[in-house]
């Protein structure tokens, strides 16, 4: 047995010179023998990966919008509900854009009317930062143009706040008495600036406004005493009434979306939908399971469509379907994200209005208790909370808190208003 090298042709004769050009060498029998390949001349081009196009129309980011911010858990757009405490308690600062929110509401209250009108002033305020910008829209399905004079206004703070703002006002105008306080202020000034540099005349607010400085416009606070001055125009809201079949609804809502991102596609749709499958807004025909489901199945799937523009907001009464029963049940799996006002009972009412008598401010009207979260409880978290927060409505703003029992208070009903003397006997 012999070796030979490699690339000598087997049967004698010389090594084939190596190079594009050189021939190729035959095996005994006629068989090309194995060598480097060659490179062909051919016009046919190679095949390959087909390089994708650049986009002549720039992408224009969500996160532009001052209505937008990110999530602080997952990243992803998020806007505000209009109510800061209902956006803490969903732990993204907001409502995730794409997704909807199903407030549903036990006893003959209607404190799910003060979140829907809030979360629509929230959008008519957003169109009101720049002139001749509009960063929202706001549909509202089943009800008549009627229902926005009732949106509530912007929260101006306290009376003691407000008439030291006037104040000051009027101070800053051009006028005798005020030239006259000029001098006076001038000795002040090495006052304040001691008082500045130590950090003596910084309030509480302060902080949070530090805070919130990058996203100034994202969350405003609402008067529910006050009404929205001036009052939504055409442009900042769309009613859509509602028709027969699902599919005209759909269309009308589809078509109105398409129109409004067709002049900014950076918009932030806000579809509300109050009081809904309530037989004063809804006649019978539409409270059939036939066309609730494939109602709220076609709302998802504008949702997926127009998942970084179109939130929705939902509210439900439980007095006429109960968590109970099987609409309720399959509701709060379509929707997204589901919280539960509870009012108290009269007896719990009674309990807090006793505790907190000199204290009115403190007085809570129920529980807020959290069914479901955004993008959270999809993806399996047990974010189930119940009556661990409580909301209060009142004269100025609506409220969520941490709920505690409150502890009646009997210590003074042992003193004496003078000696601070008892007669009672405390011998051991």
């Amino acid at each position: 047995m012999s070796f030979r090298k490699r690339g000598e042709v087997l049967g004698g004769g010389s090594t084939p010179q190596r190079g594009p050009q050189a021939a190729v060498p035959l095996r005994q029998g006629g068989i090309p023998a194995r060598g480097p390949p060659v490179a062909t001349t051919s016009s046919t081009p190679r095949r390959g990966p087909i390089a994708k196009q650049a986009s002549s129309t720039p992408e224009v980011s969500i996160l532009g919008n001052p209505a937008v911010r990110p999530s602080l858990i997952t990243s992803s757009p998020t806007t505000s509900t209009g109510s800061s405490d209902l956006d803490k308690i969903l732990l993204h600062q907001g409502l995730p854009l794409g997704h909807s929110l199903l407030v549903e509401e036990s006893g003959t209250t209607d404190f799910a009317s003060v979140l829907l009108r809030a979360f629509a002033s929230q959008g008519v305020i957003h169109n009101r930062i720049a002139p001749n910008q509009l960063n929202s829209h706001i549909i509202v399905l089943g009800l008549s143009p009627l229902w926005s004079n009732d949106l509530p206004g912007l929260y101006k703070g306290s009376s003691k706040e407000q008439k030291k703002a006037k104040i000051a006002q009027n101070e800053s105008k051009v006028s005798v008495s005020n030239i006259a306080r000029g001098s006076n202020a001038a000795r002040s000034d090495s006052k304040m600036k001691i008082a500045w540099r130590y950090g003596l005349n910084k309030k509480e607010g302060d902080k949070e406004n530090e805070v919130g400085g990058t996203y100034e416009h994202y969350n405003n606070q609402f008067d529910i005493t006050q009404k929205l001055q001036p009052g939504p125009n055409p442009q900042d809201i769309t009613y859509v009434p509602l028709s027969k079949t699902v599919a005209s609804i759909i269309n009308q809502l589809s078509s109105v979306i398409k129109s409004q991102l067709k002049s900014d596609p950076s918009k932030v749709i806000r579809l509300v939908i109050p009081g809904f499958l309530n037989p004063s807004i809804y006649a019978p025909s539409y409270t059939a399971s036939t066309f609730v489901f494939p109602l709220v199945h076609s709302l998802r799937s504008l949702l997926r469509e127009f998942e970084n523009n179109l939130v929705i907001v939902c509210s439900l009464p439980l007095d006429l379907y109960p968590r109970d029963s099987s609409l309720t049940a399959i509701l709060e799996i379509l929707f997204d994200s589901a919280i539960h006002l509870q009012p108290f009972n009269q007896e719990m009412s009674q309990l807090i209005e006793k505790a907190y008598k000199n204290e009115p401010s403190k007085i809570q009207q129920g529980l807020v208790n959290i069914i479901k979260l955004p993008v959270l409880s999809e993806r399996g978290l047990m974010m189930i909370h119940d009556g661990e927060f409580a909301f209060k409505n009142g004269r100025k703003k609506f409220e969520i808190e941490e709920w505690g029992i409150p502890v009646e208070d009997d210590s003074k009903e042992n003193e004496t208003p003078e000696g601070g003397k008892t007669s009672k006997n405390i011998d051991f």
